[in-house]
């Protein structure tokens, strides 16, 4: 969402726009093909467009401030987890997979949890 707005609204090159963000060009031009990334779209969630756009207007500016797009992005990302909107996702992925009462988006994963779910899923 953040590499779209940058190319977009900002008019960087992909080039520019993977500098920014720390990924290569190739990762920027998969995003913007779709064949990366999107199993779950977040524009639709107000509170991720917003970040997005805060994100993207931070790193398009003439001095950006890295720590305060990536403290942005950390907030966000909990955001997103702790409204469990990858659920829906995970569930689509791991059929089998109760999410229902699933916690582990809520940081109380402990080591037995984790192994308890590499036996979920088969891993």
């Amino acid at each position: 969402m953040v590499a779209k707005r940058l190319q977009e609204e900002f008019h960087l090159t992909q080039q520019q726009v993977a500098k920014k963000l720390g990924v290569t060009q190739a990762s920027i031009s998969n995003y913007a093909r779709k064949t990366r990334g999107m199993m779950v779209n977040l524009e639709g969630d107000a509170t991720v467009a917003k970040a997005a756009d805060r994100i993207a207007k931070e790193l398009s500016s003439e001095h950006p401030d890295n720590r305060e797009a990536l403290r942005s992005m950390t907030e966000v990302l909990d955001y997103i987890r702790f409204s469990r909107l990858m659920c829906n996702l995970h569930g689509d992925l791991e059929p089998g997979f109760p999410t229902e009462g699933c916690y582990a988006c809520e940081g109380n994963f402990t080591g037995k949890d984790f192994d308890k779910l590499k036996v979920l899923v088969g891993s």
